[in-house]
């Protein structure tokens, strides 16, 4: 983030701040309609048309550092994936599946595979660049058998500074494109070195757990002894970037304004600066979330298992600690916002429950959550909206308040 964009930021959360009233021009949003959180067949929608067509994060290369480790990937519920490093040092994405009976090439989380990959059922061998190399009896194929035609099945894969995404789709465009201004302003933390992984699965649908974090009007009441003492809410400043992607910027209070040091790191940039006075937020589309710090940020996966049930997994991320465990104030930081984490969730699933009556109409969200709102105009834009049910639809009401800058709100 530069000096011009900081600078522009800071003068519209005071603009915020100073507001008694929505602004004049913007729309009065209708009613969400409820069904999209309960349908099982708009559900499908959703898995089908944006979560397999969607650069969704897979890891980080932290987590692979050596040629020959892997790690398996089957977030929410779809075909199980294998991130490997060759020994080019190059991250690929294959289908975990073996190409002669359809074994999972590898049952453990994470691993250290040497030169090659062996299928735990008949031992068919495969190289680090997912090539078929070795098949044990191999009298028993046809000698005409075309090894190159049984190699492991690519995914899309691209990497992001150290954050590798997939993508099911071979037709959809690339990582950085589809990032857009989230690339640009959030770049100086695409390198940073994730730590204590914790997840939890939650009786509500992903758009219920993830709608809960891209506001901040809920913190008097959710968080009054927590989130609240630290950042003030009427000073939020959000913006919507192209392909579903949104930024919120939520100030600091004055105890917990954090001024630069006497002696600026050489990594210092106008963002930091910023981060030290507000709470810095992206939602990357679909389902990631990324609230920031001075120096980091917390990494937030929301993982669709079904229409009621979403498996919420968070990450402390920011600068290397080299050797040994991660230092003491990144675990205080992670149990902190677990803590944070159990004030946000313990409505959810009743949440998910009340919203089968049919005395509400559904979510109505005000000017300070629009971005609950575009998120749900997106998700039709991603579906393609002749697909939504026309009593499912969302009204484009904010497409017209997309910026194609970081710099632009």
């Amino acid at each position: 983030m530069d000096t011009a964009t900081a600078d522009l930021l800071r003068k519209e959360i005071e603009r915020e701040r100073a507001r008694n009233a929505p602004p004049a021009d913007f729309p009065d949003l209708p009613p969400i309609p409820r069904a999209r959180y309960t349908d099982p067949a708009f559900h499908e929608l959703e898995r089908t048309y944006i979560f397999d067509r969607s650069w969704l994060y897979a890891g980080s290369g932290w987590e692979l550092p050596d040629a020959g480790d892997y790690k398996s990937f089957d977030n929410f519920g779809r075909a199980p994936i294998l991130l490997l490093r060759g020994k080019d040092m190059k991250v690929r994405a294959f289908y975990n599946t073996c190409q002669h009976r359809g074994a999972t090439i590898t049952r453990e989380p994470c691993g250290k595979a040497g030169s090659r990959l062996k299928c735990q059922f008949h031992s068919w061998t495969y190289d680090l660049e997912g090539k078929l190399v070795g098949i044990p009896g191999p009298w028993d194929f046809s000698p005409d058998l075309d090894k190159s035609k049984h190699n492991l099945k690519p995914v899309r894969c691209e990497m992001w500074g150290e954050h590798i995404f997939i993508n099911f789709d071979d037709g959809a465009p690339d990582l950085l494109t589809f990032l857009g201004p989230v690339a640009v302003d959030f770049e100086w933390a695409s390198k940073l070195r994730p730590s204590n992984r914790r997840s939890r699965v939650m009786a509500c649908n992903w758009r219920i757990a993830i709608e809960a974090f891209i506001e901040v009007y809920h913190i008097t009441t959710i968080h009054p002894g927590s989130v609240a003492d630290s950042i003030d809410y009427r000073g939020t400043v959000s913006s919507f970037f192209p392909n579903g992607h949104s930024r919120m910027i939520v100030p600091s209070t004055p105890k917990h304004y954090q001024a630069p040091p006497e002696t600026i790191p050489e990594d210092w940039d106008e963002g930091r600066a910023l981060r030290g006075e507000a709470n810095v937020s992206y939602h990357i589309f679909p389902n990631l979330l990324t609230p920031a710090s001075q120096t980091g940020y917390m990494l937030m996966e929301f993982w669709p298992l079904d229409h009621n049930h979403t498996e919420i997994v968070t990450w402390v991320v920011d600068r290397d600690w080299g050797e040994g465990p991660p230092p003491p104030e990144y675990d205080q930081r992670g149990a902190y916002f677990d803590t944070v984490l159990d004030e946000d969730t313990w409505n959810m699933e009743h949440i998910q429950h009340s919203l089968r009556s049919s005395a509400f109409a559904g979510p109505k969200c005000s000017y300070h959550e629009k971005r609950i709102y575009y998120l749900e105009e997106h998700v039709d834009t991603a579906l393609g909206v002749e697909r939504v049910p026309e009593h499912l639809r969302v009204q484009p009401l904010l497409s017209d308040r997309i910026v194609t800058t970081a710099g632009a709100i």
